[in-house]
């Protein structure tokens, strides 16, 4: 590209500001003028640059407008595509130990460069000119959903930082409920998740291009028996209500990205779904030619049905609309030697309709769903 630009970047970008990687990030680009305003041929573009590399290119032709708008989601998806939650995962299997530990997800920094295309109109040469690099993007994994979005007023205050302090009984970051209390078993553990401001000198990923605090995604998990007083963090208080019976606890991805737990009954009903394959086997030469069956047993995969058990309808769409709609999930299960850990499952909606809500109906609501083993061998 040749000399440099000069252009306005705007929109939900920088000022300290942290955004959400699978919602909309629109930025807007705004030029002073055109360097040649009789060109037939004007293009506007954005690229947006993780590490040092460029994740996403977007252009679009102007029409000879001085500003333009680009919703980059796509490249910050980009940038948290290497993501793990293997890690939490292990945080949570060394609570279920009792060793109370967490792990943060710092936000991720990103860059952007604008450029015009355009045709020179004197001699027909195309010529292609960029801005310098501009720093100060900020985005955290997971999303929020059309309905938090509508009722977010403009797009500069659609940053996470809207959620501070919003859900003190189980973290910024939670999608729970908060106004009924959560009912789990007598030995579930019970998770916290919160946006955290932390100073950006703790972490070259976490550090805010004007050296001021940055949000950060903490997942914490508090095995049953950990005294609520032990905890020296901001007050979580994870409002519950304890059942005698036991019930199996669930690690799950929720919107946000951030991972959550939750509590279901366990049914009386396991199935175990074991297939066969018979194979024709010709039996080693005699003077007699012979030929038998052989079968080989495959599968073996095991299933649960669960329910939510009985609640409100309020959570009972937390239950259908978070949780079975989910992309990833774990299960507490028993290992060999006593102990327990978390394996992946996957998790199926027992039917394909859930009637949360009935006004000629005064009981309580469940959601009834099959829990499978997501293993191999």
């Amino acid at each position: 590209m040749g000399d440099t630009i000069i252009v306005s970047i705007s929109g939900m970008f920088g000022a300290g500001n942290t955004y959400f990687a699978d919602s909309p990030v629109v930025i807007d680009v705004a030029l002073t003028q055109w360097p040649n305003p009789n060109s037939p041929f004007k293009i506007v573009g954005l690229e947006v640059l993780y590490d040092g590399a460029t994740v996403g290119t977007f252009k679009a032709e102007s029409g000879g407008a001085l500003t333009m708008s680009f919703d980059i989601s796509s490249a910050l998806r980009t940038i948290w595509f290497d993501y793990d939650f293997s890690d939490e995962l292990l945080e949570a299997n060394s609570a279920l130990d009792h060793s109370l530990g967490y792990y943060s997800r710092n936000m991720r920094e990103y860059s952007l460069r604008a450029y015009i295309e355009f045709i020179d109109s004197t001699d027909g040469e195309f010529t292609s000119i960029a801005s310098e690099i501009e720093p100060g993007g900020q985005c955290l994994i997971g999303g929020f959903t059309e309905w938090e979005r509508s009722l977010i007023d403009g797009d500069n205050n659609r940053s996470v930082a809207i959620l501070e302090h919003t859900n003190p009984r189980n973290g910024d970051a939670s999608t729970k409920p908060r106004t009924t209390p959560e009912r789990v078993g007598k030995d579930s553990i019970t998770s916290f998740v919160d946006f955290a401001s932390t100073d950006s000198s703790e972490s070259s990923d976490s550090s805010s291009s004007d050296g001021n605090e940055v949000v950060q995604t903490r997942s914490i998990f508090y095995p049953y028996n950990t005294d609520q007083a032990q905890d020296s963090y901001e007050p979580h208080a994870p409002i519950v209500l304890r059942d005698s019976q036991p019930y199996i606890d669930f690690l799950f991805v929720n919107r946000r990205g951030a991972v959550e737990t939750c509590s279901a009954v366990m049914k009386e009903a396991m199935d175990i779904e074991i297939s066969t394959q018979q194979y024709s086997r010709t039996e080693r030469p005699t003077f007699q030619p012979t030929r038998s069956l052989m079968a080989i047993a495959s599968g073996g995969r095991r299933s649960w049905g669960m329910s939510s058990g009985y609640q409100t309808r309020e959570w009972a769409e937390w239950w259908t609309m978070e949780f079975l709609t989910a992309r990833q999930w774990w299960m507490r299960h028993p290992k060999g030697d006593g102990t327990e850990l978390f394996v992946p499952v996957t998790v199926a909606p027992a039917k394909k309709n859930n009637n949360i809500y009935d006004r000629t109906k005064q009981q309580l609501a469940s959601v009834e769903f099959t829990v499978t083993l997501a293993l191999e061998g």
